[in-house]
């Protein structure tokens, strides 16, 4: 039994970010295994040529969320921004290598927000709708390289302390989006006998990151599919 409840405790702190943050993915994979980014459609950006104030990203959310049935709950940037700032790993608990921390809980995949705009949606218990929307399109560009990196190097991972250890994997996913770079990949945690998976998918247009988290991608077609849509929803708020 304490076993047991330890797994579930190191599961759900897996999953933290894909529940309660923010992003992930999963449809076809690549070929070569390489995060796939599809070019922008025009020489000029539709989406993203500045950064977005936080007004702006709380309106295209709550356009999105009313075509979704209005019943999402909606995190303005000071309440997100708060809660970002509150989330940590469970005391004790440990990730081998330590540089696959922010793969587990996804904290790298928002970059630094200290000069960004933020805000989000959670879209029933297991999906979430993020926008961060940076200063410069550049700290997004040397984002998604620097998570491109992060997720070669997390192939597999653990979790744990001295006397429980939890198994960590990451597959990167081939999602479309309207957005010029979509990175996407499923994050899985297996402990005594059970096992979760994530989606997240995050694509940037310019200074703008518009990203999709699934706590529960149990067909992970259908999660990415889900996820592609809601980014190319929020895409079209955007460009209005």
């Amino acid at each position: 039994m304490k076993n047991t409840m330890k797994a579930g405790a190191l599961l759900l702190a897996g999953m933290l970010a894909l529940s309660a943050c923010g992003s992930s993915d999963e449809p076809a994979e690549a070929a070569d295994g390489e995060t796939v980014s599809s070019p922008s459609p025009t020489a000029t950006l539709a989406v993203g040529q500045e950064q977005y104030t936080a007004d702006e990203l709380l309106a295209a959310l709550e356009a999105v969320n009313a075509a979704q049935g209005g019943t999402g709950v909606i995190s303005d940037d000071a309440t997100l921004r708060q809660y970002l700032d509150e989330q940590s790993l469970p005391e004790g608990i440990t990730i081998t290598p330590a540089t696959c921390e922010g793969i587990a809980s996804f904290a790298n995949f928002f970059g630094d927000v200290e000069q960004a705009n933020i805000a989000s949606v959670r879209l029933g218990s297991d999906q979430k709708l993020t926008l961060v929307s940076h200063p410069e399109a550049s700290a997004l560009d040397t984002l998604m390289e620097d998570n491109g990196t992060g997720l070669s190097e997390c192939a597999e991972f653990e979790m744990g302390d001295d006397e429980f250890t939890a198994a960590g994997t990451t597959e990167r996913r081939d999602v479309s989006t309207e957005a010029p770079t979509t990175q996407a990949f499923t994050l899985t945690m297996t402990a005594e006998g059970t096992t979760l998976s994530g989606l997240k998918v995050s694509a940037a247009s310019g200074t703008t990151n518009v990203v999709v988290t699934d706590s529960d991608a149990a067909d992970p077609e259908e999660a990415s599919a889900q996820a592609a849509e809601l980014i190319d929803a929020v895409l079209a708020e955007l460009e209005k």
